[in-house]
């Protein structure tokens, strides 16, 4: 009771600040946290969030669902063709080189980053931004850095990193206009035991309790500036299992093929010596639980095949599907694949994503439909008063948000 109290407090002085001051604006994400958790707990403190602030009955992130696309699409308000994030794991030709998560020294490298992330925008106004864990924030893009950033590191404690970004909010000099915050946990056991595990529930009670600490945190707080929460994830949860699988070798030799990013939307180049058309041919004569593009042919709505970096063919996985060799599903064991996956078709609302926003910004008791992610810019940049790099976002489209 005491800690919900606390919240109610904070809510009311954080909401209250008058319009005319410069806002602050606190991105958080929770990674994996599908659109449609909150239901699925008690959750007071997002409760408190959502009931005082905006909603949306969910989050649209681009497509391929993935953590590195989305979360630089909310960060420069572009699709992938445009932002140059195709995919979690990437080869551009003409740099003869390959991206992947684990790889510091692409992830770190600014060449493969296109537009300009929200925190170079801010800078570039004469604000400044600190960044805790966000995709793109790592490499000198622009040839520019935030004025605080971390390099990632999962060992350093949630609360801790809470802790960091309100100092950089709340600092007697040169405080930071625009913070970020990044969390895991939510998408680790979604991945290992499934969107409707009870490991799942347990992990949205303690982002609950993140909220909670945040919240109480900022109640102690001797700050007169207006701080503003946007709280979204880029992706949500489908569950898998090996009563799902399509394996490629049922269709076309595997040898022939080069694999760039895997399922449940997995791209490929066709290796030198063999005929493009074949593999396309006998993909398509077997499409079952799957469909199959070439670059050519990829859907508009995915705004993916107007970049370099499109590999020749996509194959998007039905839900709950798994796409893989006959090799690889018989080195995992019988009991693979389980647990959850994403990367899924983005119209599929199993993959729609978390966002409440709340502040003085930010209207009361307001939910909305379904909105897309790249949408998010504009509305960051409106709420810091900076000026917003081209973008493929629509303000129009979300104002409504705004008071």
């Amino acid at each position: 009771m005491k800690k919900l109290l606390i919240v109610l407090s904070v809510l009311v002085l954080i909401g209250c600040s008058p319009k005319n001051e410069e806002q602050q604006l606190l991105l958080i994400s929770f990674d994996g946290f599908r659109a449609d958790y909150l239901s699925k707990t008690a959750t007071p403190n997002f409760d408190k969030l959502v009931k005082n602030g905006v909603t949306s009955e969910g989050l649209i992130p681009i497509f391929p669902t993935k953590t590195f696309p989305n979360h630089y699409a909310i960060a420069t308000g572009l699709y992938p063709e445009n932002n140059g994030l195709i995919g979690n794991n990437m080869y551009d030709p003409e740099m003869e080189a390959r991206y992947s998560m684990g790889n510091r020294d692409a992830v770190e490298n600014p060449e493969w980053y296109l537009g300009e992330p929200i925190w170079n925008t801010v800078e570039k106004a004469g604000k400044r931004a600190g960044t805790m864990f966000w995709i793109g924030s790592e490499a000198p893009i622009q040839d520019m850095r935030p004025t605080h950033w971390k390099s990632y590191d999962g060992s350093i404690a949630n609360e801790a990193r809470i802790d960091t970004v309100l100092k950089w909010l709340t600092r007697e000099k040169e405080p930071v206009d625009f913070g970020t915050l990044y969390f895991s946990f939510v998408d680790s056991r979604g991945h290992r035991y499934g969107p409707d595990s009870e490991e799942v529930i347990e992990s949205i009670k303690q982002a609950d309790e993140l909220v909670g600490y945040l919240m109480e945190k900022l109640e102690q707080l001797d700050n007169d500036r207006s701080v503003n929460l946007m709280i979204v994830s880029d992706h949500g949860m489908i569950e898998v299992s090996p009563s799902k699988k399509v394996i490629l070798d049922n269709y076309i030799d595997v040898n022939k093929i080069e694999v760039i990013s895997y399922s449940p939307a997995l791209m490929f180049n066709v290796k030198e010596g063999a005929v493009k058309s074949d593999i396309y041919s006998s993909l398509k004569a077997g499409e079952q639980n799957y469909r199959i593009y070439s670059k050519e042919d990829i859907p508009e709505r995915f705004h993916l095949k107007n970049n370099i970096r499109t590999p020749d063919f996509l194959m998007i996985a039905e839900e709950g599907y798994t796409i893989n060799s006959d090799e690889y599903f018989k080195s995992r064991g019988e009991e693979y694949p389980s647990g959850g996956a994403h990367g899924f078709d983005n119209a599929n609302i199993k993959m729609d994503a978390l966002f409440i926003a709340y502040g003085p910004a930010f209207k009361n008791k307001c939910t909305m439909g379904r909105i897309e992610n790249i949408h998010l810019y504009e509305v960051m940049a409106k709420i810091l008063n900076v000026h917003p790099a081209p973008n493929d976002g629509d303000f129009n489209t979300v104002k409504e948000m705004l008071k």
